[in-house]
């Protein structure tokens, strides 16, 4: 159970490390890795694009060491099983860093 826990948070740590690398690219408003279509006003204005991908750093980067916490919790203390009201912490836990992970797709529709 703990190696399944643990190779979840890296798989998203992963994740997030890889929107931060796009977003300091200078990509992230590509339909590549965007996966929606973004207003023209954002890919034509330099200002709203330098905003939108420094915002993809800012919060992956953020979400990225957000995961790092509970990671260290699990390897910590590997061999102890977890009670049910832990992972449940956990699970709310991870619920919110991927809702501050995911707030540049809503503040880029917003732009």
């Amino acid at each position: 159970m703990n190696v399944a826990l643990a190779l979840l948070l890296i798989l998203g740590f992963v994740a997030f490390v890889y929107g931060a690398a796009v977003g300091f690219r200078g990509k992230a408003l590509h339909l590549d890795y965007y996966g929606c279509e973004v207003s023209d006003r954002v890919k034509t204005t330099p200002q709203l694009r330098k905003r939108a991908n420094r915002s993809f750093v800012y919060w992956c980067v953020a979400a990225a060491i957000l995961l790092l916490v509970p990671l260290v919790w699990i390897v910590g203390d590997f061999q102890r099983s977890r009670t049910t009201l832990e992972l449940l912490g956990l699970a709310a836990y991870v619920f919110v860093v991927v809702v501050i992970g995911s707030y540049p797709f809503a503040k880029i529709e917003s732009m």
